[in-house]
């Protein structure tokens, strides 16, 4: 018994990766959800800056466990799941656009709509900033409203706080890349915020860690 513990003891993060994977694949549903779990702050941050709604991204959030353990079988090494999530949460989203401008007759009001919950750590800015801070981040570019999502939100929703490398793997570009995007995304923020007369200091000036 004790040689057993030690050995599960023994086992390394990329191994029980490995593990976890291949009985995932199997159907295995306990290992399928720890393999996704951990992810789940990714799919939300994805689906809320494309969506701008926290709502309609918790009901992306269930439908991508859903048609993730549809097609788990798709993906071919385990290291590359915050990649296929990603990816996948994106077409969920976009079918969910091309669906409303279809129910709308080509009006694409979905798109404009303002989120009313910002899914940004709260603890980085003041209550009396929630309201100018949810008006500006509606009007910041897709790729600028994701990055933040992933870098910041996921300290007060979710279980993990994705790293800057952690960001690069998933969106496919370079680690200077990631902190560029960042900086332009807090720069825009920060003049939309003023604006409105106010600035969430505490998230504009904090530094690129990781």
């Amino acid at each position: 018994m004790i040689g057993l513990m030690t050995k599960i003891s023994d086992t390394s993060p990329e191994d029980l990766l490995q593990i976890r994977f291949k009985k995932a694949l199997r159907g295995d549903q306990d290992s399928f959800w720890a393999l996704i779990e951990p992810h789940s702050g990714l799919i939300y941050s994805v689906a809320f800056g494309i969506l701008k709604d926290p709502e309609q991204a918790q009901d992306i959030l269930h439908e991508v466990y859903i048609e993730a353990f549809k097609s788990i079988s798709n993906l071919r090494k385990a290291n590359r799941l915050p990649a296929w999530l990603h990816s996948l949460t994106r077409n969920l989203c976009y079918n969910i656009i091309r669906k409303s401008i279809r129910a709308e007759q080509g009006k694409v009001q979905v798109l404009r709509a303002r989120p009313k919950v910002v899914p940004i750590d709260e603890v980085l800015i003041k209550e009396e900033e929630l309201k100018q801070l949810q008006i500006a981040l509606g009007e910041l570019p897709e790729s600028f409203r994701i990055i933040l999502g992933m870098k910041y939100m996921n300290q007060k929703n979710f279980s993990h706080c994705y790293s800057c490398k952690e960001i690069a793997g998933i969106l496919d570009i370079s680690v200077e890349a990631v902190k560029s995007r960042l900086f332009e995304a807090r720069k825009l923020l920060a003049i939309r915020m003023s604006e409105n007369q106010k600035q969430p200091q505490s998230l504009i000036k904090g530094g690129i860690k990781r």
